[in-house]
């Protein structure tokens, strides 16, 4: 089992690797909208696929110790599905803050990002690196 302080660990060594994908996905972000024109929203999701990508290879490279599955393409795919629920509420909130609010598009990805990296850290971390076999003999 998992010390606090392991825990704490990764999620600091989380939020490293989440700003770095973050700065990847809203340059990204900035290239679609303000240089080639794209809408806000298209942009938005494209630039997650770059963000995502970035955030896999370096959490399982950096961050997280034990890996559940053994297939690289299974893990990225459980990895990209969290990703992707808290994608759609991404959109929603960008909406939101953007049309609704009156935000400017990079500021709404801002608070958005907050949100998504507390969500995406506790849904990878139990989905896919926790060793529940070795917590629940831990707990007998």
């Amino acid at each position: 089992m998992a010390t606090a302080t392991g825990i704490k660990g990764e999620f600091i060594r989380y939020a490293v690797v989440g700003g770095l994908a973050f700065m990847a996905d809203i340059a990204v972000l900035a290239v679609l909208v303000s240089g080639l024109g794209l809408h806000y929203l298209l942009a938005t999701f494209m630039a997650f696929l770059i963000g995502v990508w970035v955030n896999y290879e370096l959490s399982v490279r950096w961050v997280f110790s034990y890996r559940m599955l053994n297939h690289k393409g299974a893990e990225f795919g459980v990895f990209l599905v969290v990703g992707v629920v808290t994608l759609v509420a991404s959109l929603g909130f960008m909406a939101l803050l953007v049309a609704g609010a009156g935000l400017h598009y990079l500021l709404a990805k801002c608070l958005v990002a907050a949100f998504t990296l507390i969500i995406n850290f506790i849904g990878r971390r139990l989905l896919l690196f926790t060793n529940w076999y070795a917590r629940q003999e831990s707990e007998r």
